[in-house]
């Protein structure tokens, strides 16, 4: 990139952080430093996104990491937008008219937090007809064309929620990215046990199976307890899973009630028959991480504001409100000590940069020198005003 280019990127990165209202073109231009057009012209120009933020996961992130994918409604009124239609909303329970981007983020497992790494908007029901392709196979799809930067962050597992456990979207990511699966399965999946007796030495094919898996009432000679507290066991096992037509390495986790009875069962699944039950449950929880990110930046970073129905408009936005919610906990909460870190807060992040912005603009307004003002004690007071940690 050339310096107008980096210098722009530094701009919107910061002005995404301290602006307030919308995050379209117009408000941009009465924060910003550049007028509206400008703003619309750089974002159509490309920007690798995946690239960027693969070097900020690397500069910041502890070695321990994994790869969560999800797709997030946005709301889009209108119907003459890209991608626009109906697409399912988690929160409401429902699908909702507006558009949909599936966001591919790296889980610091160590620090338990997500960056985003890149988000592609997903294509409308007609246009994937016509292409003769299904939805999981284009979430199959993005995974796979980020597998060179998941590999060179040493990610090899991708975390996904329950309605990815389908065989077609699990076998596309294996040959396509080489990334192995953790997921949730179905509370009726039916999971075979391996056959270890001896050889019957009759005609056909040897058996394999050994009966079928009763999750509440898991066999002690092929399960065993990996993780125990007083409300909750997690069991693992190498089971045969019949959906999948492979072998998975399962953690099943009982919730007991107050005398010790189970309540309620849950089986999480890796494709990696190597990795240990209580890392397959570990690293399935850090999948939520990423609706965090989500929630952070339809809140204070506007990724549902894009006002255009331009694609790469719409692309760029999308991503730079993910990025800078990945460049705001790199700047103001990986900083800190581990000791120190709190739960991370965007709010107070944007609040003191809006500050900040608003005491630049008075010392621009009333021609003031800044440099001598900058270091006086109750700076530190007005750019902390409003921020709930410094309470």
């Amino acid at each position: 990139m050339n310096k107008w280019r980096k210098d722009f990127f530094r701009h919107a990165v910061h002005l995404f952080l301290c602006m307030r209202g919308r995050h379209n073109f117009e408000n941009m231009e009465r924060y910003g430093s550049y007028d509206e057009c400008s703003y619309r012209l750089n974002f159509e120009k490309p920007f690798d996104f995946a690239l960027f933020n693969r070097e900020l996961i690397r500069l910041v992130c502890g070695p321990e990491r994994i790869a969560a994918f999800d797709p997030s409604y946005l709301a889009k009124s209108g119907k003459h937008t890209p991608g626009v239609g109906w697409h399912w909303s988690g929160s409401a329970g429902h699908a909702k008219w507006g558009i949909e981007i599936g966001g591919l983020a790296v889980v610091d497992v160590t620090n338990n937090t997500a960056m985003h790494l890149r988000s592609t908007q997903t294509p409308d029901s007609a246009w994937l007809r016509d292409e003769g392709t299904g939805l999981l196979e284009h979430y199959a799809d993005v995974v796979c064309t980020a597998s060179g930067h998941l590999s060179a962050l040493s990610v090899r597992h991708l975390a996904v929620d329950a309605y990815f456990a389908k065989r077609p979207f699990v076998d596309m990511v294996l040959a396509g990215s080489g990334l192995h699966v953790i997921t949730r399965l179905r509370d009726d999946t039916v999971l075979r046990y391996r056959y270890t007796g001896p050889a019957t030495g009759g005609k056909g094919r040897p058996r394999e199976f050994a009966g079928r898996v009763d999750v509440r009432n898991p066999d002690p000679e092929h399960f065993t307890v990996c993780c125990e507290e007083p409300t909750w066991r997690l069991y693992e096992a190498v089971v045969h899973c019949k959906a999948f037509k492979r072998w998975l390495k399962v953690a099943v986790l009982h919730e007991l009630d107050g005398n010790g009875r189970v309540k309620r069962v849950k089986i999480y699944a890796s494709t990696d028959l190597q990795l240990p039950g209580h890392d397959v449950f570990i690293y399935y929880k850090g999948r939520f991480q990423i609706e965090f990110l989500y929630r952070d930046a339809k809140g204070h970073t506007g990724l549902e504001h894009c006002q255009s129905r331009n694609d790469d408009r719409m692309g760029f936005h999308h991503n730079l409100s993910l990025t800078a919610v990945n460049v705001a906990k790199a700047t103001y909460w990986y900083c800190l000590g581990e000791g120190q870190r709190g739960p991370f807060s965007i709010a107070d992040i944007k609040a003191q940069l809006f500050n900040e912005l608003m005491l630049e603009r008075f010392f621009c307004v009333f021609g003031k020198d800044a440099d001598p003002l900058k270091n006086h004690p109750s700076i530190v007071h007005i750019r902390n005003f409003g921020v709930k940690a410094a309470a």
